[in-house]
């Protein structure tokens, strides 16, 4: 893979230009890690309770249910 660097007055890399085949293979692999990721939050919450109830929430925001409704 061929990559060509940007850089600053002082030489300092600022970008990196990539052929896009391989953008397009990263930005794939992120998405992939980015639903494992969320997967596990969501496992690991699944087995708790819940904190707080819809209506806790709309209290905190100084909210009611007839307010959603409106």
């Amino acid at each position: 893979m061929e990559i060509h660097f940007i850089t600053d007055s002082q030489g300092n890399k600022k970008a990196a230009i990539v052929p896009f085949d391989e953008w397009e293979r990263m930005e794939k692999a992120k998405e992939f890690l980015e639903h494992v990721y969320l997967y596990g939050i969501v496992k690991k919450r699944r087995s708790k309770t819940a904190v707080a109830n819809l209506d806790d929430l709309l209290k905190g925001e100084g909210l009611t249910r007839a307010d959603l409704e409106s």
